[in-house]
């Protein structure tokens, strides 16, 4: 092999070397500029990507010839104008490839040889399939990482999904989606608004990432001062907001320091909005993509399948179970003795009221009444079985169901452990009080029966229990109507 022929293979695969061993497309770029100046002792060298010069050595920073350089890689003009030594002799050569450019050298002195024209366009070509293969690595890379961070969102949301499906806490759940919202896109802050209950013009903060706020307080700021927050729950979609500090005056509020970037997506409650979750950067060149939107889109979703749930929870335990004294509702009472009825379970219902009730009540008031009524829940609840079920019918009336009641005896065995649990003084608005119930019992039958009909007998037999004294129970009979009783 001739020895300049041997010389140019090892300049291409000098240059190949260290094109290749770059950590990026800009650095490869760069070293593949310096090399090609010293493979052909040069002064001038330069790539243009898409008519600009994306690297260049010879001319002082600020006063490349851009104009001139791309001239030349398009085979325009022949020579550059280099300072302090004139008109020197270029070439080039182009490339194609999924990003076409062109290597450009000027030198002092006489032009390139015939050689050294192959030479550059040898250092075109390894620069063309360097370049493509570093630019292959880094999108693989990034589909890595794009592979990754779809793994961490996946597992973020089955944790969320998961402890909603359990219902924990509703407080642990919107505190881990705020947490893992403001992990997963890297911002310093991540803050979660609702609505106020009170005010829905106001909204409160319910949860906070990367302020040391106390939200023991949960405090409130009205919509228009809710910032980015505030603008999501107004217009019920995605807001962003970039590039100024402090431009989202809540957050200013919470002492943070200055934010040049907020995300903010609305959070629903059964399909109403009822608030915004937001993240924020400190970050002055913080920009948020398609892609961040959608990710926060995503937690913001969980924290509406959160809310819905937990408040559809508070919403059927309002409809069957009291309020007050946390027994089952008369709803829920009459649906389970409905259900065990038809399973033609062998049962007994005690119809429970409490003697002198009105005159406590007149005499000390509604609360003292109303922790009269509690501590008679709690005390009947506490003489039942597994199985059996309380209720609390209305004002100071309770019934129980006692369910696979073995004849009569079982109904009197219960009856008789509450009235004794009755018995024992209750301290209410600092009096003792000795508060005694009637009791009256009925036994499903195997003749069939409604629901109501096994419910007013019982009722009927605590009106003759009342007729017998305070604090007894009576059994129901068929001679017991309506008119004698009343």
């Amino acid at each position: 092999m001739p020895l300049a022929e041997s010389l140019y293979i090892q300049q291409l695969v000098e240059l190949l070397a260290v094109v290749s061993s770059s950590p990026d497309e800009p650095t490869a770029v760069q070293h593949g500029v310096e090399r090609s100046a010293q493979a052909l002792e040069a002064e001038v060298a330069a790539i243009v990507f898409d008519g600009k010069v994306a690297a260049s050595i010879g001319f002082p920073p600020d006063a490349v010839p851009h104009e001139d350089i791309v001239a030349v890689g398009a085979q325009q003009r022949a020579d550059l104008d280099v300072p302090g030594l004139g008109r020197c002799p270029a070439v080039s050569a182009s490339w194609a490839g999924s990003r076409p450019g062109q290597l450009v050298l000027a030198r002092w002195g006489e032009g390139f040889a015939i050689e050294e024209r192959n030479l550059v366009r040898g250092m075109a070509r390894v620069l063309e399939l360097t370049l493509t293969m570093l630019r292959t690595l880094a999108a693989e890379h990034s589909i890595r990482e794009s592979l990754e961070e779809q793994q961490r969102l996946l597992t973020h949301l089955f944790a969320i999904q998961r402890a909603i499906s359990r219902r924990d806490e509703l407080q642990r759940i919107l505190d881990r989606v705020t947490a893992a919202a403001s992990d997963l896109l890297g911002d310093e802050v991540g803050l979660l608004w609702l609505r106020d209950e009170a005010d829905s013009g106001r909204a409160r903060l319910v949860s906070a990432v990367g302020t040391l706020i106390d939200l023991d307080e949960q405090p409130t700021v009205g919509l228009d001062e809710a910032g980015t927050g505030g603008e999501a729950i107004k217009a019920d979609q995605v807001v962003v907001s970039h590039g100024v500090a402090e431009a989202d005056p809540a957050l200013g509020r919470l002492g943070l320091d200055p934010v040049y970037a907020s995300l903010a997506a609305p959070v629903h409650d059964s399909g109403t909005v009822t608030g915004a979750l937001l993240v924020a950067s400190c970050d002055p060149d913080r920009a948020y993509s398609p892609a961040d939107e959608q990710t926060l889109g995503a937690f913001a979703e969980n924290v509406s399948l959160a809310l819905t749930d937990a408040n559809m929870v508070v919403r059927m335990q309002q409809a069957h179970l009291d309020p007050l004294t946390g027994l089952a509702s008369r709803r829920l009472f009459m649906e389970q003795l409905s259900r065990r009825m038809a399973d033609q379970e062998p049962l007994a219902v005690l119809f429970l009221d409490l003697d002198r009730f009105k005159e406590i009540n007149d005499t000390l008031g509604h609360a003292a009444g109303d922790q009269l009524l509690t501590v008679t829940a709690d005390r009947i609840a506490a003489q039942l079985r597994s199985g059996d079920t309380a209720s609390r019918f209305g004002g100071d009336e309770f019934a129980v169901l006692l369910h696979q009641v073995d004849g009569l005896t079982d109904a009197m065995v219960v009856a008789g452990r509450i009235i004794a649990a009755m018995a024992t003084p209750v301290r209410v608005a600092r009096q003792r009080l000795r508060v005694a119930v009637s009791i009256g019992i009925a036994l499903s039958e195997t003749d069939p029966m409604e629901p109501e009909e096994l419910v007013s007998r019982a009722d009927l037999a605590m009106y003759e229990a009342k007729r017998a004294g305070t604090g007894g129970w009576a059994v129901y009979r068929p001679d017991m109507s309506p008119a004698a009783t009343a």
